[in-house]
């Protein structure tokens, strides 16, 4: 969904794809990161928010917890990260990252509860009275505090397939009410997600009705209870464009994942601060009925895709979009199709995507690369989608 922008906004980064790919530097089924740029995405994200007094927590799922970029999204300022899940969290950590919330979207695991806890995340979020319960036993044992947030969900809120969870909002009093009276654990906040989702009806970011319970939830803790929050979290498409709504709505948090590199929804049809800064690299293996077979293991069933630009050569491969179908959500991605038409394509090309994806989900490798934006590329490593060093 974000080819025709990447072409007008980030060219150096295809051609730098085809190259990689064509000398062998780089396999089919590829995903390349452009640090240059999401440095420079980082800053500005970074910047917006010091101007909003906005903290924020970065997200890394998204680049496959890869450890050279989140390195270098800490040293140019978001320095700790939200952990989607616990073992997320002990990669982040085994490469340097402080830890900012675990817990969110996933709820740490009994049996990892004393790792986790003893690494210091600045927050743990919880769906639950018994795993705060759980929560406080061990910090007691360990002789640690820990602060806490709280998942809410309205009765209206938009929740995704396979992450409901958290306490419901007409119950949330009395659950603080239970925790509160806990040892070594104290409620510093709340959260809801999504917050913000774009709306293709008015072309912009708006506001969920998550986020209206999250403040509707801020008011019942600190009116009813007078708990002094430090912390009201209000993730999903944090960007430089969406941090003043932050501010605007009383949020202190936000947390960037897509934005970092340029993908956030809004990114594909309005031109951004943040540059396109990922492609997916395929190789095109067969054709059958006039269709063009690429190699799979990256697609992502919301992806939202287009097609990719198909060639050998940049000039050509630029004037070479060829349409593309999404697979069936329960079909194994072997291979991603592209519709011929008249359009011509050789076993062997490259085939070069740009969607939305989930880089810890897939069976990919990532290819960081710095220099493309000074016309310098140069290879900094092959990771596995989990973030673990290949070559």
């Amino acid at each position: 969904m974000f080819l025709k922008k990447l072409q007008k906004t980030n060219p150096q980064l295809i051609q730098t794809a085809l190259e990689l790919h064509q000398s062998g530097q780089i396999e089919p089924n590829t995903y390349i990161l452009d640090l240059d740029s999401i440095i420079e995405n980082t800053k500005s994200i970074v910047e917006t928010a010091r101007e909003n007094n906005i903290d924020l927590y970065m997200m890394t799922k998204q680049i496959g917890r890869n450890p050279i970029v989140a390195n270098a999204i800490a040293q140019n300022g978001i320095k700790k990260a939200v952990a989607v899940d616990p073992w997320e969290a002990l990669a982040l950590n085994k490469a340097g990252i402080e830890l900012g919330n675990v817990g969110h979207l996933v709820q740490i695991p009994s049996s990892m509860l004393k790792s986790i806890i003893q690494l210091k995340p600045e927050v743990i979020t919880v769906y639950s009275v018994q795993k705060a319960m759980e929560i406080s036993n061990i910090c007691k044992e360990i002789g640690q505090n820990q602060k806490l947030l709280l998942k809410v969900v309205g009765p209206n809120d938009t929740i995704y397939d396979g992450q409901l969870g958290g306490f419901k909002e007409e119950e949330i009093l009395e659950a603080a009410k239970t925790i509160q009276q806990l040892e070594n654990i104290s409620i510093a906040g709340v959260t809801a997600f999504p917050s913000f989702l774009y709306s293709p009806d008015t072309g912009s970011i708006e506001k969920t009705e998550n986020a209206h319970t999250l403040m509707r939830t801020v008011d019942i803790l600190q009116n009813e209870l007078g708990i002094k929050l430090e912390q009201i979290n209000a993730p999903s498409a944090t960007s430089s464009y969406t941090i003043p709504f932050l501010k605007k709505m009383g949020a202190t948090h936000g947390e960037p994942g897509h934005a970092l590199t340029g993908t956030t929804p809004l990114h594909g049809y309005k031109e951004q601060k943040e540059k396109i800064a990922m492609v997916y690299v395929s190789e095109i293996s067969h054709k059958f009925d006039n269709k063009a077979f690429v190699y799979g293991g990256g697609f992502y069933s919301r992806s939202q895709l287009e097609g990719a630009l198909v060639g050998r050569e940049y000039q050509k491969l630029m004037d070479n979009f060829l349409k593309g179908m999404e697979n069936d959500p329960g079909a194994i991605d072997y291979y991603g199709t592209l519709n011929l038409e008249d359009k011509k394509v050789d076993i062997g090309d490259t085939a070069i995507y740009c969607f939305r994806t989930q880089i810890f989900v897939t069976r990919s490798k990532v290819a960081v690369v710095e220099g493309i934006q000074k016309g310098a590329p140069k290879l900094l490593g092959i990771y596995d989608n989990l973030g673990t060093k290949i070559r």
